[in-house]
C-alpha cells in the first residue's frame, strides 16, 4: 500500500481543532468522533495517544491530572504515546512552574511509566506524528482498531465504575460518584430512571427532583440524555415503557 492508504483513527469529540486540522490537511485520514474513556486519540486497540499542549501540560502536573492520565493510558493499552505540543521558552516563562520539576515529570512519564513521549512545535506537526503512527500500525502492521477498553487488572468497583463512565455526559469523577453512593450499575439505572425533569410554568426545564438531586454535578440534561439512551422515549408507551416500568 501507498502512504496515501486510508487510515482509520478515533478521536476524542473535545479535540476539535485536531479535527479540524485532520479534515483540511489529512484527507487520507477518517477518523470517528467520540467522547473517550482514556487516550485522546485511539490508532488501533493496542496504541492510543494523549495530547497535552505546552500550557496544559504543566497544568495538570499542578493539579495532578497528569499522573492519573498516564497511568490509566497505561493500563489500557500496552503502547500508550504522550504527544507533548509546543513546550517552548513561553511555557517555560508564564507558568510560573521550576524547569527542574516540568523535567522531572517528563522523566517519571519515560522512564517510570515506560510512556513514549514525543514532543511536536505545533499541531500541525501533531497531525503528522498521529498520520505516521496510524500508517505503520495500520498498513505495514494491518492492526485493528477498537475504541473503549477495560483496563487490564480491575477490581470490582472500578469495573463498576467503567460501566457507568460508559453514560452521556460523564467522565471518571462523576462516575466514581455514582457508585459510591448507589455501589452498582443496576442501582444508578434506578436512580435514573426515578429522577424526574422540573419545569417552569413557561414549560422549560428547571431542575431535577428525586434520587440524584442530592448529588452534585447532576442537572436535568443528564438525566434526560440518559434517560433516552438507557430506556428510550419515556413519554411514549408501548413495550419500551413497559419494560423501564418494570425496573
Amino acid at each position: 500500500m501507498s502512504k496515501s492508504s486510508i487510515l482509520q483513527i478515533i478521536v476524542d469529540n473535545r479535540e476539535r481543532k485536531l479535527m479540524a486540522l485532520l479534515e483540511e490537511k489529512h484527507p487520507n485520514i477518517k477518523f470517528e468522533a467520540k467522547q473517550l474513556d482514556v487516550a485522546d486519540i485511539v490508532i488501533t486497540e493496542d496504541v492510543a495517544i494523549e495530547r497535552k499542549e505546552g500550557f496544559d501540560f504543566v497544568s495538570s502536573i499542578m493539579d495532578n491530572r497528569l499522573f492519573e492520565q498516564c497511568l490509566r493510558l497505561k493500563e489500557t493499552y500496552s503502547t500508550a504515546i504522550l504527544i507533548l505540543e509546543g513546550l517552548n521558552d513561553k511555557v517555560f516563562e508564564k507558568t510560573g512552574m521550576k524547569i527542574e520539576s516540568i523535567y522531572g515529570a517528563l522523566a517519571k512519564i519515560a522512564y517510570k511509566s515506560g510512556i513514549a513521549v514525543i514532543p511536536t512545535r505545533n499541531l500541525s506537526d501533531t497531525a503528522i506524528v498521529i498520520e505516521r503512527i496510524a500508517y505503520r500500525e495500520q498498513v505495514k502492521d494491518s492492526a485493528t482498531i477498537l475504541s473503549r477498553k477495560a483496563p487490564k487488572s480491575m477490581s470490582v468497583e472500578e469495573r463498576r465504575t467503567f460501566i457507568v463512565e460508559g453514560f452521556v455526559d460523564i467522565g471518571p469523577k462523576k462516575a466514581k460518584s455514582l457508585i459510591e453512593n448507589y455501589e452498582t450499575p443496576y442501582q444508578v439505572f434506578k436512580a435514573i430512571k426515578h429522577t424526574e425533569v422540573t419545569y417552569t410554568r413557561t414549560g422549560n426545564p428547571k431542575g431535577i427532583q428525586g434520587p440524584l438531586s442530592d448529588l452534585t454535578g447532576f442537572g436535568w440534561k443528564f438525566v434526560e440524555k440518559n434517560k433516552e439512551m438507557l430506556f428510550g422515549k419515556l413519554k411514549e408507551k408501548g413495550p419500551v415503557q413497559k419494560k423501564i416500568d418494570d425496573i
